[in-house]
């Protein structure tokens, strides 16, 4: 694919995404929508601006069919299991660093409005309604995934490889990716940087796609989300409750440095 540059494609990301925000704004503003319902919107209208452009500019079509094209060898599809697996440590790994810093400055009683939480019959309830549906499985499983790394991995990582190298590169995307996920920013640039490994170790956007998937499979609210949300009942301030946190924190600060090198 030719023409535009990385920070063309990384602006009319953001611009897209800025548009959503407004129109999830008036939703919630004027229609008195409830949260769930306009995050859905907010969504729908961005992965939709996404489609509509890839499909209507001929040279980003040409260029995303072909990425698709290149088959998963099967050597690969072991990788892509222990891959997002692994990744799973990650948003529970930022969890173990903000209780070790919570620990460290004598205030592990802040934790709770420190850490993303749920309630968990809140969340039950969210998960099971239809917008709940839509939003977790539709979009989060299937089409978030595959419009991301479209975006993300196939178009704005090759544009900037081009330019400066798959270092240069991996960074700035995996920046962009971040600040595109403005609650968890760190959490979703260590992605963008497992995404881009993969990326590279398999040399097709499968890979990447079918990680993104499962990894939002896991630590949805059915599954490891639970344990990543879930607070109640906890003794906050014994530094054991927090062991998976800490555990996974040694974990990726081992692996992603590894699994970056391997690559």
């Amino acid at each position: 694919m030719t023409g535009a540059g990385g920070f063309q494609i990384a602006f009319l990301i953001f611009a897209f995404q800025f548009l959503a925000m407004l129109v999830t704004r008036f939703a919630a503003t004027k229609l008195g929508w409830p949260r769930d319902s306009y995050e859905m919107l907010g969504q729908i209208i961005l992965f939709s601006l996404a489609i509509v452009t890839i499909l209507a500019i001929s040279p980003i079509r040409r260029f995303c069919r072909e990425e698709l094209r290149r088959p998963l060898l099967p050597g690969g599809r072991r990788e892509v299991a222990i891959v997002t697996l692994a990744k799973v440590a990650i948003p529970f790994g930022i969890a173990g660093a903000v209780v070790l810093g919570a620990f460290a400055s004598g205030e592990p009683g802040a934790l709770p409005s420190k850490l993303m939480t749920n309630d968990p019959r809140e969340a039950w309830k969210s998960t099971l309604s239809f917008a709940g549906f839509v939003r977790i499985v539709i979009l989060g499983f299937i089409i978030g995934p595959i419009v991301e790394e479209l975006v993300f991995r196939g178009i704005l990582y090759r544009a900037w490889e081009r330019q400066w190298g798959w270092m240069p590169s991996l960074i700035l995307t995996s920046a962009c990716f971040g600040l595109y996920h403005p609650t968890h920013v760190i959490s979703a640039a260590l992605a963008s940087v497992v995404f881009i490994c993969i990326l590279r170790r398999t040399g097709t956007l499968r890979a990447s796609i079918l990680v993104h998937m499962g990894f939002n499979m896991l630590v949805s609210w059915p599954l490891f989300g639970q344990l990543l949300t879930t607070i109640e009942g906890r003794d906050i301030n014994r530094m054991s409750t927090w062991s998976l946190e800490l555990a996974s924190l040694v974990f990726i600060a081992v692996a992603l440095p590894a699994y970056l090198a391997m690559s």
